[in-house]
C-alpha cells in the first residue's frame, strides 16, 4: 500500500525513481518500496515524503484516525439535520484536524466542502464560499471526478446566493463539464445531476427557457441509466419551467409524468422531497387539494426524522395552500412558535405576511401593522422590499401622512428586488464518508 501511494504520486509529479532517490537513497531501493518488497525505513519514508510534498502521515495507515473521521462526519450530518449547526462544525473542526495529519488531500477537500455547505445553510456566504473554494483546489478531478462534480455543484450554489453569479455559472460548467468526462456506469445520472443544478441556476435568474434546455439535455441521458428519483426531479423542474413559459398543457403532462414515478422512489425521505417539489408545481397548475395531500405526506416524513429544512419549506407549502382559516391558523401557529433563525426564518417571515394581509382583508390595520413589524425584525436587509411596501401601505391606512412617500421613495431605489420562493425542496444533506479503501477498516 506504501509502495503503491509512493509510486502513483511519483508518476503524477512527473519525477523518475532517480529524482525520488536523490543522494541519500538508490533508485534500486525506492523500485523494491514501490513493488512492495520492501517497507521503508522511517528516514528513508520522510526523504521521499518531503520530495513527494506529502506529510508523513500522508503513507502511514492510521485506521484510527480514518475510523474517527468516518464516525465525525456522520455525526455532523446528524447535528446538521436535527438544526445543531454550531455542534456539527466544532465536530467537522476535529475531523479536520484529523485529516490534516493524514495528509489525504480528498478527505480534506470533503470535509471543507461539508464546511462550506453548513456556512451556507446559516448564511455566512463568505465562509461558505472561502471553504469550497479550498475544498475545490484540493481535489483532483482525474482522480476524483465525482466528489469534484460534487463540490463545484455546491460552489455554484453559493456564488449565485452571494450574488456572485459570473462565479456561479462557471461553477456550475465547470461540473458540467467534468461530468461530460465521465466513462463510469453511474455517468449518466451524474451528467443529469451537473445539468440538473446548473437549469436550477438559471431558473433563479429567470431564465426559464435556458433552464428548460437544461433539464431536457439532462433528461436525453439513456432512461434506462438515470434513476426513477432523477427522472422524477427534471420532470418536475420541466413542469415548473414549462408553466412559467405559459406552456400550461406541457406542464401537466410533465408533472403527471413525474407522479408516476413516485412508487417507484423506495426511500421515505427522497420521495417526500420529490412529493413536495410536485406539490409546488401542482400549486401553481391550480390543483391544490392534491398539492396539499402531498405537502401533509412529505411533512410526516420529514417530522419523523427531524428533518427541519424540509419541514420549514413544506410548511411554508401549506401556508400557500391551506383551504380554510382554521387549517392556515394551524401552520401558522406552529411556523411562529419556531426559532427565528435557520431554517425558519423565511417561512417565519412568509407566515406572517399572510396573518398580515388576512388582518387587512378584515380592515384590522393595527394588527396588520404588528405582524409586519414583526417580519421586518427578523428579515435580512437583503429581503425587506416588499415587506417594507406592505408596511407602509398598512401606515397610510392607519393615517400616517408620511407613509405614501416612504412608499414611493423605496419604490425607486433601484437597489431592492424581490425574491423568488422557493421551488425546490431541500433534500436530507449526506455527507459522504471519505474513501476508506486501504486503511484497515473493515
Amino acid at each position: 500500500m506504501v509502495g503503491t501511494k509512493i509510486r502513483d504520486l511519483r508518476k503524477k509529479l512527473g519525477l523518475t525513481q532517480e529524482q525520488l532517490a536523490g543522494d541519500e537513497l538508490t533508485k534500486s531501493y525506492v523500485s523494491q518500496v514501490e513493488l512492495g518488497r520492501i517497507h521503508p525505513s522511517h528516514k528513508a519514508l520522510d526523504i521521499m515524503a518531503g520530495r513527494l510534498g506529502k506529510p508523513l502521515g500522508f503513507f502511514l495507515e492510521n485506521g484510527d484516525d480514518m475510523r474517527t473521521i468516518e464516525v465525525l462526519l456522520k455525526a455532523a450530518q446528524a447535528l446538521w439535520n436535527s438544526g445543531r449547526l454550531e455542534d456539527g462544525m466544532l465536530g467537522l473542526q476535529e475531523a479536520l484536524t484529523l485529516a490534516e495529519r493524514t495528509g489525504r488531500e480528498d478527505i480534506l477537500a470533503r470535509i471543507k466542502a461539508t464546511m462550506g455547505r453548513l456556512e451556507m445553510s446559516q448564511g455566512n456566504l463568505d465562509a461558505a464560499l472561502a471553504h469550497l473554494e479550498e475544498s475545490l483546489l484540493l481535489i483532483h478531478p482525474d482522480d476524483h471526478p465525482v466528489q469534484a462534480i460534487e463540490i463545484a455543484n455546491t460552489l455554484g450554489m453559493a456564488a449565485a446566493r452571494h450574488g456572485s453569479f459570473h462565479k456561479a455559472m462557471n461553477s456550475f460548467q465547470q461540473a458540467l463539464e467534468y461530468a461530460e468526462r465521465l466513462t463510469t456506469r453511474e455517468g449518466p445520472n451524474i451528467r443529469a445531476e451537473a445539468a440538473q443544478h446548473y437549469g436550477d441556476f438559471c431558473y433563479s435568474q429567470r431564465q426559464w427557457v435556458s433552464s428548460l434546455e437544461l433539464y431536457r439535455t439532462a433528461l436525453d441521458e439513456p432512461q434506462k441509466l438515470i434513476s426513477p428519483p432523477r427522472r422524477a426531479e427534471l420532470l418536475t423542474r420541466i413542469a415548473a419551467a414549462e408553466w412559467r413559459l405559459g406552456h400550461q398543457p406541457e406542464a401537466t403532462g410533465a408533472i403527471e409524468e413525474a407522479l408516476t414515478l413516485l412508487p417507484e422512489i423506495r426511500g421515505s425521505e427522497e420521495r417526500a422531497a420529490l412529493q413536495a417539489d410536485i406539490a409546488q408545481v401542482l400549486a401553481d397548475l391550480g390543483r391544490g387539494e392534491k398539492a396539499r395531500e402531498l405537502l401533509e405526506s412529505s411533512l410526516a416524513v420529514f417530522d419523523r426524522v427531524h428533518f427541519q429544512e424540509g419541514q420549514a419549506v413544506i410548511l411554508e407549502g401549506l401556508l400557500r395552500t391551506a383551504e380554510s382559516e382554521i387549517v392556515l391558523d394551524r401552520y401558522a401557529t406552529r411556523v411562529l412558535n419556531a426559532p427565528d433563525s435557520w431554517p425558519w426564518q423565511d417561512t417565519k417571515i412568509f407566515a406572517l405576511r399572510v396573518l398580515a394581509r388576512r388582518a387587512v382583508a378584515v380592515e384590522d390595520f393595527a394588527l396588520a401593522k404588528d405582524y409586519l413589524s414583526r417580519a421586518l425584525a427578523i428579515a435580512p436587509s437583503s429581503g425587506q422590499r416588499d415587506l417594507q411596501c406592505e408596511y407602509y401601505i398598512v401606515q397610510s391606512q392607519l393615517g400616517d401622512a408620511h407613509a405614501l412617500t416612504h412608499l414611493w421613495a423605496h419604490l425607486s431605489d433601484a437597489s431592492n428586488d424581490s425574491s423568488e420562493p422557493r421551488k425546490f425542496t431541500p433534500r436530507l444533506p449526506v455527507i459522504s464518508a471519505p474513501e476508506l479503501v486501504g486503511v484497515g477498516i473493515s
